[in-house]
């Protein structure tokens, strides 16, 4: 009987520790570690886009005393304060109002909505196959990787939410290694 609790306890660890940071955005988390693009919505505890999370719900770091933007300096992005970040996007919304301009600015748009680069997208990555926004790692695996409108797809958002490089093969190919 011992044996059966054993495997039971390892086989229990094991699925714990590979479910971690596989949550899509919008799934409940308690914490960075749980969300696949690195970022767990400080006020809501939802799983978030980097940069989206900023803007909208505090910035990332649910659980932690107070927010963090490590997602989305790790993607490229700068100068954020969580504090100043709903002021900021406030006035954004207000501009685009007064100028009857619904386009969404760069770097603004959220995932599954439509772009032409990946520099319109807040995740960094504008899906190559589709057009429309999308995490950088789904996008490698569901539409052929970042970077609509280019000649080739590429994964640098990819690279930079998770400090490596995938190459041309995909994570698919590292995942079976």
């Amino acid at each position: 009987m011992a044996p059966l609790f054993k495997l039971a306890a390892i086989l229990s660890l094991s699925l714990l520790v590979a479910g971690q940071g596989t949550q899509f955005i919008t799934g409940p988390c308690t914490s960075d570690a749980d969300c696949a693009a690195g970022c767990c919505g400080f006020n809501t505890g939802k799983c978030a886009g980097a940069v989206v999370a900023q803007e909208r719900d505090g910035g990332c770091g649910f659980g932690d005393p107070t927010p963090n933007a490590n997602a989305a300096i790790a993607l490229g992005f700068t100068g954020f304060s969580s504090a100043a970040a709903a002021p900021a996007a406030a006035a954004t919304s207000a501009a685009a109002a007064t100028t009857g301009n619904t386009a969404a600015a760069p770097g603004t748009q959220f995932i599954t909505g439509p772009c032409t680069s990946d520099a319109d997208c807040a995740a960094g990555c504008c899906g190559f196959n589709t057009g429309k926004c999308a995490g950088p790692v789904v996008a490698q695996e569901r539409d052929g990787g970042c970077g609509f409108g280019d000649a080739q797809p590429n994964d640098n958002a990819a690279q930079a939410l998770r400090g490596q490089r995938l190459g041309k093969r995909g994570v698919q190919f590292w995942a079976r290694n």
